[in-house]
């Protein structure tokens, strides 16, 4: 019996070696690697994938309430508060690689839509937190994907959080 027992200890403890080296395996890690020659150090953002960055400015073109962003006032689970649609445009101030100048294009003029890290809208005390009006500008930050399954390219407005939770009320989100 006692052969037994520690057989099967044995074999949870491979098993659970085997797990941990399988979820590190998975889980990799990913750095923004900067397109200029600033000399930063890479800052890591999660998963297996890597960005180069491109500056330039974004102006908001419209903020409106629509249909959709009010509607998220009434997703259960969701915000609490009715939001506001976003459009802005981004100009880089270098040059981009042809395909991230295709989907640059490809989304239109005044098309590209600012929403929060988890896809809510943001409502009125967001923007008036972070001046978000229409004409604004801000210096942004494009990446754009070098390797990996991650979005392709991701915009940044300087000084706008858009993890920024605090309007939800809810615990933990501030």
């Amino acid at each position: 019996m006692r052969t037994m027992s520690t057989l099967f200890l044995l074999l949870l403890m491979i098993a659970a070696i085997a797990d941990a080296a399988s979820v590190e395996s998975m889980a990799g890690s990913a750095s923004l690697l900067n397109s200029s020659s600033s000399g930063d150090e890479p800052v890591m953002v999660g998963g297996p994938c890597e960005y180069d960055m491109y500056n330039g400015t974004a102006t908001i073109c419209s903020v409106m309430q629509t249909n959709e962003s009010a509607g998220q006032a009434l997703v259960t689970g969701g915000p609490g508060y009715a939001g506001y649609e976003v459009r802005y445009t981004f100009i880089p101030s270098e040059d981009l690689p042809v395909w991230v100048s295709d989907h640059l294009n490809q989304s239109g003029n005044c098309s590209l839509l600012l929403q929060l890290c988890n896809s809510w809208y943001p409502g009125p005390a967001f923007l008036e937190k972070y001046n978000i009006t229409e004409g604004a500008v801000f210096q942004a930050t494009l990446r754009a994907i070098r390797s990996g399954t991650c979005t392709p390219v991701v915009i940044e407005l300087e000084g706008v959080d858009r993890c920024d939770y605090f309007e939800s009320g809810s615990p933990g989100t501030s």
